[in-house]
């Protein structure tokens, strides 16, 4: 078996429910919740998957941050001089409903 979403919720719901009823898997869940999840699923988490488990106690807010974004959005010396030496595109539809691009040195 391995994982997929369906799975995961699968998992989820068995590790609460069983950390909701059990004092000494509650404890495992906390201190190597890796082991928790083996011991209810079966299944290794995937390597490089890192799972923090928390108790319950007052306010407990965790907040996810996305990836890292890389220089995506920042232009490369060839579109660089594209801009700066005016170079620009047209985009029109043609009588087929077709898109036509045309480049045009201003």
């Amino acid at each position: 078996m391995e994982w997929n979403n369906e799975k995961l919720d699968q998992a989820i719901k068995q590790f609460q429910d069983k950390a909701s009823t059990d004092a000494e898997f509650r404890k495992l869940a906390l201190e190597n919740p890796s082991s928790a999840v083996k011991q209810v699923i079966g299944l290794d988490l995937p390597e490089g998957f890192k799972l923090q488990v928390v108790d319950n106690a007052g306010a407990h807010l965790t907040v996810v941050l996305p990836d890292l974004k890389g220089n995506e959005y920042e232009l490369d010396e060839t579109e660089l001089q594209n801009v700066a030496g005016g170079y620009g595109m047209l985009l029109y539809v043609d009588d087929d409903g077709m898109p036509v691009y045309s480049k045009a040195k201003k």
